[in-house]
């Protein structure tokens, strides 16, 4: 893989979001809520680091019609990132 800088949050998410998928099977199930408490940071922050990671290739947004989010998939280059950073981060 080639080299890319990520902020620390962006490591959290990506350990995150592949934790979860793992815990449900393949499916990433939590909510945005979720993510705020269990990374403990600002909503908009969040947004904004799922936003650039998306920008990436590393996941995908899915919305309702209405434009609002409605669920994530790591894609298989956020996979693989994201088994990087699962074993360490805080």
């Amino acid at each position: 893989m080639a080299a890319r800088r990520f902020s620390r949050l962006q490591k959290r998410l990506l350990a995150w979001l592949v934790t979860d998928e793992q815990r449900t099977r393949g499916m990433i199930l939590s909510s945005h809520q979720d993510l705020v408490g269990a990374l403990q940071g600002d909503k908009g922050t969040i947004s904004h680091s799922l936003h650039t990671l998306e920008a990436r290739g590393l996941l995908v947004i899915v919305r309702t019609h209405g434009g609002k989010a409605e669920a994530l998939y790591l894609t298989a280059a956020g996979k693989k990132w994201a088994h990087q950073f699962a074993g360490s981060c805080d």
